[in-house]
This record gives C-alpha cells, structure tokens and sequence, in this order.
C-alpha cells in the first residue's frame, strides 16, 4: 500500500538564509507546465494518425508512461524529504531535456515511447518536488497559495496546449520539440540559479516511524484518481475525436485557452468568495459540477457543445483542484510534505494511466454513452466515498 514503509521521521526545520523565492516555484511549476500540456494532445494524435496506432495501443502507451510517473513522484517524494531537495529537481529536468531532445532525432514507432517514458520519470521526480516546495514555502496559508499554483499552471497549460497544437500542426513533431528543448533548458537555468537547498534534520532519535494513509487520505486519492482519469480524456483522446467530428486541431486548442482565461481571470474571485468554506464543501460542490460536464458529450457533435462541457468542467476544477492540495497538507502533517504531496501526484499519475486505455476502449467501440455517462457516475461514488470519511474526521481536518 502505497506510504507505508519504514523510516525515520524527517523534519523540515528551515530554509537556508537564502530562502527560494516564490517567484521562482511560479515560473518553474509555469514552465514545467508549458512542456508537459504541449506532449498531452500531440502524443495521442502522432500516435494515431501518423504512426498507425489504435486508440487502445496509444491509450496502453500513455498508460505505462502515467505509471511511471507515479513511481517517479513516489521517488521525488523520498528524494525531497531525505536527500537534497534542489538537486533532486535540477536532476528531473536535465532528464527530461535529455528525453526530449533524443525524440526530436529519433521519432519512429517504438523508440518515440522509449523517450517518451523516460520524459515521465522527469516529469514525475519535478511535479513533487516543486509541488513540495510549494507545500512548504506557503504552509502558512496553504489554501491561498495553492489556488496561486492552480492559475499558474493553468496558464502553462493554455501556453502549452496552445503553442504544442500550432507548432505540431504547421512544423510537425520537430517544432514541438524545439519548443519543449527551450522551455526544459530555461528550467534547467532557473532551476539553478533560483532555488536554494532545504535543511532537514532528522527526529525522534533512533525511534522508527510507520506513516500510514488513513481512511481519509486514502479515500481523497481515489478522488483523485478518478477525477484526473477523466480529466485525461481531454488530454488525450478528445484531440482525434473531435478531428473525427470534423473540426480542426486549432479549436481543439482554442478550448484550453478557454479553459486557462476563465482560470486566470476568475481563479482568485473564486478563492475569496470561498474563502470561509471547508475544503470538504468546496471539494463536493466542484467534483459535482465536475462530474456533470461529461454529460453533454454523450450528445455532442459541434463545436459550442464542446465548449459547453469544457467551461463547466473548468469551473469545477476551480473550485475542487487548489483546495485538494491544500486539504492533503493539512492531513499530512508538516513532517512528510514530500510523501504528501508525492500521494497526490501519485494518484493523479494513476488517473491518468487508466485515463487513455479506458477512454480508448470505449472509442474504438463506439462506446460514447456509455463512456460518459459511465463516468459521472464513478465520479459521483468517489465523492461519497470522500464525504463519509471525511464526516468522521470533520473537527480534525476542516479548517
């Protein structure tokens, strides 16, 4: 079971004199974004339409891929609270810069998901450890800072969804690259230069410690798990089968820029307007409007129908994502923030390992109703699964 292992307690005491500063986890969690959302829909439309894939063997692909990203962000979750925290970061984007250059050169059916997966161990140690950071850094007001974190990597995503699309479909899978080498070598930099080391020291002498998920935490992962897996439809399998509908690869990118506008400019009226909310209330009252979204799909076949489904499901990610982390920290305790936040983005990779195959084996059949239909109802059981175990320990946990 995933957190339960033997260690010693590690403590995060401070930062060093030279503390990092916030504005270099936004511009890294940025740009970290930007080079991930541009690989989501090119992968599963260069997998199909131009290496002869199925549906199910890109959604097998994307699926050993997201599992190695979870096995990644449990590493990243040690690295951060055991060993060197920066370094562990600095190592993460040398080895997705690596990847990703090595697939400019080398593109063809199978060698593109070699490199591929290795970009997800990179990518899986670097969501962690800035996501670990973050944990630390705002721990004061984890709630706040968290829902910052949310717009910024939403404005990664439109950047990169954006700009993936327009160079994939106007300079094919080198132009892509080229983006992605810029940003990943920019990080690489400021990854550098910006961040500092944190101290640990260790407690509770030679005392072992077990960490162990509670019924909660567990209960919140499969939340997670369930919500990022549907959520990969659109990062994945949408992109084709709205090609297949007949529309362009653009207005599938000109919906994540839908989706970033509304985040960027109503995120933070979001957060103050929930501001007196528990988590719990404002998990539930987005994971609803979240799970009604895919609803309209089961019908749609035109572009406003598609924008429809992705504006609700882009206000209940706002109201559902930041306070998730937040809730987590809260659960955790300040002495496993790396295994906390590693949780989290562990059960979102996983999501996102079901995401494709699953998403694609109902595509390739025809499925779409039962898809969909199928999904907000797994969505909606996940979330009671949360309420009732979240009612046990409601004094403890809300704030």
């Amino acid at each position: 079971m995933f957190l339960l292992y033997q260690a010693r307690l590690l403590t995060l005491v401070k930062m060093p004199e030279k503390s990092t500063k916030t504005a270099y986890i936004y511009a890294l969690y940025l740009l970290g974004n930007v080079a991930a959302a541009m690989t989501w829909p090119v992968t599963t439309l260069y997998l199909t339409n131009y290496l002869g894939r199925t549906y199910s063997e890109s959604g097998i692909v994307l699926m050993i891929g997201a599992l190695i990203s979870m096995l990644a962000s449990y590493a990243g979750g040690l690295m951060f609270d055991r060993w060197k925290p920066k370094l562990s970061l600095v190592i993460s984007i040398v080895i997705s810069l690596i990847s990703m250059t090595l697939m400019f050169f080398f593109h063809t059916w199978p060698v593109y998901a070699l490199f591929l997966w290795t970009n997800n161990i990179g990518f899986g140690i670097q969501q962690t450890t800035l996501n670990s950071y973050a944990a630390v850094i705002g721990r004061n007001n984890p709630k706040k800072f968290f829902s910052n974190m949310a717009i910024v990597l939403n404005i990664g995503v439109v950047i990169g969804t954006f700009a993936g699309t327009y160079l994939f479909g106007h300079l094919g899978i080198h132009g892509t690259m080229t983006f992605g080498i810029v940003i990943l070598a920019v990080m690489t930099i400021l990854s550098i230069i910006g961040i500092q080391e944190i101290v640990h020291t260790r407690q509770a002498l030679e005392k072992k410690v077990r960490l162990r998920p509670n019924r909660l935490l567990l209960s919140i992962g499969f939340l997670l798990l369930v919500s990022y897996m549907t959520y990969q439809f659109w990062e994945t399998v949408m992109s084709p089968h709205m090609v297949d509908l007949g529309m362009s690869v653009e207005q599938f990118g000109y919906l994540w820029v839908i989706n970033g506008a509304i985040i960027i400019f109503f995120q933070s009226l979001v957060t103050r307007f929930t501001d007196g909310w528990s988590y719990r209330k404002s998990t539930f009252i987005g994971i609803t409007i979240f799970a009604v979204s895919f609803l309209p799909l089961i019908w749609a076949n035109e572009f406003w129908e598609m924008v429809l489904s992705f504006v609700l499901l882009t206000i209940g990610e706002m109201f559902f994502s930041p306070v998730i982390s937040a809730w987590i920290t809260t659960i955790v305790g300040g002495q496993f923030q790396g295994q906390g936040m590693a949780f989290s983005s562990a059960s979102i990779s996983l999501g996102r390992a079901v995401g494709p195959l699953y998403a694609g084996l109902f595509m390739d059949r025809g499925w779409i109703a039962a898809l969909f239909g199928g999904v907000f109802v797994l969505i909606m059981v996940a979330q009671g699964l949360v309420a009732l175990a979240s009612q046990k320990q409601k004094t403890q946990t809300e704030n």
